[in-house]
């Protein structure tokens, strides 16, 4: 996975901000909950899950450098939070954690047991986990279509050896890839969400910070391009420009009983 702009980001993710926020509304916690929040980001939501459990803690884990340099850099007077750059797949947390989250980051795992298996290690017996991520659904994704640009003449030389950077699960496997990690699904939905980014502009620089795993392979004066193209071919799926509209998944697990 690229090392995204954590800066960049800041400015681009009100989506992402917005449907984490949505979600967590319908969590209930006591307030002394220790949470770790996967995929971090910037450390936007991961505050916002600390200001819930004052007498708690939260950590915020993301495989980004930048991202968590950017959370780091946040000034506020929270001393319940804090953050450090690791990765779903290859974290070893015991069972410390009552609550495990992650918001639009585990679509763009390619091992997902093992990112399962490991949030299912970091819990304490009675924990939960809750996920929230975009999966896959009959009509192309912006990801999909982003695989479909790179095969243009202009850009199949740099893309020549890409394997897509993300996995957008069927919904209907979540409870056995979850299972095989020791995780039970106790609540899922999925819901066909729509965000209109005001204009086709904003979208485009939505989508270059979002498509780093992309765009890192191209010199810098190709990106605007790429994008362009990609924003250009989305438009047909989305209908309308300036329009994102994807499936998200939500989840709550518990572990298995043994």
């Amino acid at each position: 996975m690229a090392d995204w702009d954590g800066a960049g980001y800041a400015h681009i993710s009100e989506l992402q901000r917005a449907m984490a926020t949505a979600s967590l509304e319908s969590v209930t916690v006591e307030g002394t909950e220790r949470v770790l929040d996967v995929g971090c980001g910037d450390g936007c939501v991961t505050r916002l899950i600390a200001s819930r459990v004052p007498d708690g803690s939260v950590l915020g884990v993301d495989p980004s450098p930048r991202m968590i340099e950017a959370a780091r850099a946040a000034d506020d007077q929270l001393t319940n939070v804090s953050f450090q750059v690791g990765d779903v797949t290859t974290m070893g947390f015991g069972p410390d954690f009552d609550l495990v989250v992650s918001f639009n980051a585990l679509h763009w795992v390619a091992d997902q047991e093992t990112a399962y298996r490991n949030i299912a290690a970091a819990l304490q017996p009675g924990g939960r986990a809750l996920v929230q991520f975009v999966c896959h659904g009959s009509r192309p994704s912006v990801e999909r279509v982003a695989m479909a640009v790179t095969r243009d003449s202009r850009w199949a030389p740099a893309f020549a050896d890409f394997a897509q950077p993300y996995l957008h699960i069927e919904p209907d496997d979540l409870p056995v890839i979850a299972g095989s990690a020791g995780l039970q699904v106790t609540r899922q939905s999925v819901v066909d969400r729509e965000w209109d980014f005001g204009s086709r502009d904003q979208f485009a620089q939505w989508c270059t910070v979002g498509f780093s795993d992309w765009t890192s392979r191209l010199p810098a004066a190709d990106v605007p391009a790429f994008v362009d193209a990609v924003v250009d071919r989305y438009q047909t799926v989305a209908g309308r420009p300036g329009v994102f509209r994807f499936l998200q998944l939500r989840a709550e697990l518990r572990p298995s009983p043994q």
